[in-house]
């Protein structure tokens, strides 16, 4: 142990054990300039005040790593500022293109860390430790996100962060991302050398470790406090801040801090009043006032970060007056169209004092902007369709719209922020339009008379993940304009020559004088093919109002027909409108042990309120009413298996408008079957009592007939000798009182034990259901294998052998070479039942006595296959002894 600590230790200094030490903290910035090309930021602190006075005009960073230390691309200083207590903020920039789209990992390392951080080698001196930075770029079409990322980017520099013994200390790095991506905060360990996390706790531990108190982060809003650390020193903490798109990560920047705490502060952290989330609509302005105070009656700075604040048109600003120990703010933002986004805008407010040291209190919120309600909804009835319109979306970076109904009036809020879930409110997307010119919608699903049918619109945004509040509803009846299907009815039942009754009434609400005659029905089906097309009348009421489909087949499935009124103008016949479809019903049957199962379904605009079910020993006998029902299945038992039953279904439905004629008596085809037993028994349970010794496993089960089934007649058993192996029948009992057997096995000629079992139980031949598979059990083998540490090679019967102790068990071979004292080889066996006399494999001849050493590698058989296991060790070889005491 103590040498792989020396090495390890040795591993992360010796590259740069000549270097200085001066980095307090810093990050890796980009921002994408087109393709593949992006433009890097290094930002960093650095402590003046080093002995060496170590400053870096250039910065080597390295993308994907890999890449020799010496031929890392090179970023020049752009800029230094001075700060506070000889510390220096440096920035390094640089371009890179990419040669490919995928996750870049982009590093910087630089020695050294500054000396004295306590919580940084922890045993050690922490500027013995690389100072490494790293930031993760994901460029992947999949994640919407073709090479075209910007990082995260920070409002301030922590260059220095102080904090104070007894303080409580509160930091946040005031991030934004350019592209409204969501971002994630946490806490992590810093690089080393090779930029690989330093590992914890050997080299690193968070600062409440050692300086005591509680040390947190927000995850959402990235704010870090230090409730109350009692150690002054300096500590690191390490901020791993990632960008989430649609839910997948695209990137990830590290931001390394150093922070000083102090003793004896006489300073006190301000504190800004809690700040309230905000939502608006597009266009609207907001004025949102942000306040804060002091204790100590500081001046204040008001400061305020977020990606609204960075946008190039400048609609959003922070504006504040400050007073000894009090500010007061307002974040002023003229919103509009190009702000909606399905994300919320993190911002974060920061409260800065002039105290020594200076502290800050930081508040987050969010700000959301919706999309502006759809306008203009209306709704025109005609036959048995609803024709939807609307305004275009106010707002031009809409993509398209949804479009819900429900059955009766929709209660929505005022509130257009608090938009309630449309499951809540009952209602159900019907259709959407992808275009944001496509303002029309003609409803034909299944809209039938006496029911009010409501609608809302809304308007999408940002590819779809967002909705804009829901529109004004628009409320219609259908009106009797079109025909109204009554019956579809199954008169006979066949493959090839059924069919089918279809029966509606005339339309009664008809603008005669808009829609002269004559006037047809013509009849289509779920496919729209037209299958008739009946006699001409100059008079509604004289059209036929039934019509029987032949030659169909009403076995395999229901058919949905629609009926549609024409009138005719100079020969040419035109659409007044449709009925809605309606179906058959189709009855389903599945036969089981001694019952028959009977689901029948079907399409229709009115309500079935009873079924009758009807039964008969033969399709062309006499049906009797079996049951009356209000749902659409029923269960005959107490049935003989093998024999044949027949059933159909009628049902009694009406209208929700009581002025159309009812009741309405329709009946299914009619279907035949036998009962047959498809149900499989329940499982036996079973025990397992493994044994090494005699080398046999007894399994005992019980039999299913005492508890959970009626028919088990036998059983299988199933095995595999290993685990993750495919199990295999190894018995059939016929006998159903059979529930004993043991079981011995042999694999490459060795005995054994291992394996895993289980038993299924079969009903009758005539069926042969077999169940499921009982719980598997498994038993290991106990492989022996024991060589002793002395012999006496003297030929007086006892001990004259160098060899396994029996019994051996399990075991296929071993590898075993003895070796005397000087690595000479004396004796090598691969059977696991040698005997070595005390003499030269070579030479025959007897070696002498004394300690020799064997290497012995054993080959055993276990569950998990054949396994070895080294048993090497030391052997006293004793001549001209009779006797060995123990």
């Amino acid at each position: 142990m103590i040498k792989n600590k020396i090495f390890f230790i040795l591993f992360f200094i010796l590259p740069f054990q000549l270097m200085a030490s001066h980095n307090r903290g810093g990050e890796i910035t980009y921002k994408h300039l087109g393709g593949l090309t992006y433009e890097f930021t290094i930002t960093t602190c650095t402590d003046l005040g080093s002995s060496t006075g170590t400053d870096r005009p250039e910065l080597p960073i390295d993308f994907d790593l890999g890449t020799p230390y010496a031929q890392r691309d090179t970023f020049q200083r752009q800029s230094v500022t001075n700060l506070l207590f000889n510390h220096q903020k440096n920035i390094y920039v640089g371009i890179h293109t990419f040669t490919s789209t995928g996750s870049h990992r982009i590093t910087l390392e630089d020695p050294n860390r500054n000396a004295g951080i306590l919580n940084v080698f922890p045993s050690g001196n922490s500027d013995d430790i690389v100072f490494s930075l790293e930031t993760y770029l994901i460029a992947s079409p999949f994640q919407g996100s073709f090479a075209g990322n910007n990082s995260v980017q920070f409002s301030n520099c922590p260059c220095p962060e102080l904090g104070c013994v007894n303080k409580p200390y509160c930091y946040n790095p005031m991030a934004f991302d350019p592209d409204g991506d969501s971002l994630s905060f946490e806490l992590v360990a810093p690089l080393g050398i090779g930029a690989e996390p330093l590992p914890i706790p050997n080299y690193y531990v968070f600062p409440d470790v050692i300086g005591g108190g509680d040390f947190s982060i927000d995850p959402i809003f990235g704010t870090i406090c230090w409730n109350n650390p009692v150690q002054q020193g300096e500590y690191n903490f390490t901020i791993k801040v990632s960008e989430w798109r649609n839910s997948f990560l695209v990137g990830s920047v590290l931001r390394d801090v150093q922070l000083t705490i102090q003793n004896n502060c006489q300073n006190d952290p301000p504190v800004i009043s809690p700040i309230p989330d905000v939502c608006v609509i597009a266009e609207e302005t907001i004025n949102l006032e942000i306040q804060g105070t002091d204790e100590n009656q500081d001046f204040l700075e008001l400061i305020v970060s977020g990606l609204p604040l960075t946008l190039e048109e400048d609609s959003a600003n922070i504006s504040y007056v400050s007073f000894p120990g009090f500010a007061n703010g307002i974040l002023t933002w003229e919103t509009n169209c190009n702000h909606i986004s399905s994300n919320s805008y993190s911002m974060i407010a920061e409260l800065e004092d002039s105290g020594e040291p200076v502290f800050s209190d930081y508040k987050s919120f969010i700000i959301d902007v919706r999309p502006p309600p759809v306008t203009g909804v209306t709704v025109q009835p005609l036959g048995s369709t609803v024709t939807v319109s609307w305004n275009k979306a106010l707002c031009p970076n809409a993509i398209g719209y949804n479009i819900y109904r429900k059955n009766n009036l929709i209660s929505t809020t005022d509130n257009c922020c608090n938009n309630v879930d449309s499951t809540y409110l009952g209602i159900n997307l019907i259709a959407q339009n992808t275009s944001i010119d496509d303002t029309i919608y003609l409803d034909t699903l299944d809209l039938t008379l006496g029911i009010t049918y409501c609608y809302i619109v809304t308007a999408l945004y940002d590819n779809g993940l967002l909705e804009s509040c829901y529109s004004d509803t628009a409320c219609t009846d259908l009106r009797k304009e079109a025909p109204i299907i009554t019956n579809v009815s199954v008169l006979i039942t066949d493959e090839i020559n059924g069919v089918d009754s279809i029966v509606w009434s005339a339309p009664t609400e008809l603008d005669t004088q808009q829609y002269l005659p004559p006037y047809c029905y013509k009849i289509y089906n779920e496919s729209d093919d037209l299958l008739a097309q009946l006699p001409y009348s100059n008079f509604i009421h004289e059209l036929d109002t039934n019509y029987s489909i032949s030659g169909i087949n009403t076995v395999d499935t229901n058919r949905k027909y629609k009926i549609a009124l024409f009138y005719t103008v100079s020969n040419i016949d035109n659409l007044v409108g449709y009925s809605t479809r309606a179906s058959s019903i189709h009855l389903r049957t599945i036969s089981n042990d001694n019952k028959i199962d009977l689901i029948w379904d079907e399409h229709v605009p009115w309500v079935n309120s009873k079924y009758f079910v009807y039964k008969s020993d033969s399709v062309d006998g006499q049906f009797y009413l079996l049951d009356t029902l209000n749902v659409k299945n029923y269960t005959d038992s107490g049935l003989v298996n093998n024999a044949d039953y027949c059933y159909f279904v009628q049902s009694y439905g009406s209208y929700v408008d009581t002025t159309i004629v009812n009741p309405l008596v329709n009946n299914s085809q009619i279907v035949c079957a036998k009962p047959f037993d498809y149900t499989p028994p329940c499982p036996p349970t079973i025990n397992l009592i493994g044994n090494c010794d005699t080398e046999f496993n007894t399994l005992i089960w019980n039999n299913p007939n005492y508890d959970c089934s009626d028919d088990v007649v036998s059983y299988n058993l199933y095995f595999t000798p290993f685990e993750d192996s495919s199990f295999f029948k190894i018995e059939a009992f016929s006998n159903v009182l059979d529930t004993f057997y043991q079981h011995q096995y042999y694999f490459e000629g060795i005995t054994s034990v291992a394996g895993c079992y289980y038993v299924t139980a079969l009903d009758s031949i005539m069926y042969n259901n077999e169940s499921i598979p009982s719980d598997t059990f498994c038993f290991d083998n106990c492989p022996n294998y024991v060589l002793p540490n002395i012999f006496t090679p003297n030929k007086d019967t006892r001990n004259d052998f160098f060899q396994a102790i029996t019994p051996v068990k399990f075991i296929k071979e071993i590898d075993l070479v003895i070796l005397n004292r000087w690595g000479d080889e004396i004796f090598k066996t691969n059977d696991p039942y040698f005997q070595w006399d005390g003499n030269n494999i070579e030479t025959n001849l007897p070696v002498p006595s004394g300690t020799y050493f064997y290497k012995c590698m054993v080959s055993m058989i276990n569950l998990q296959g054949f396994i070895t296991e080294d048993l090497s060790g030391f052997l006293h070889l004793v001549r001209g002894a009779n006797k060995i005491n123990n």
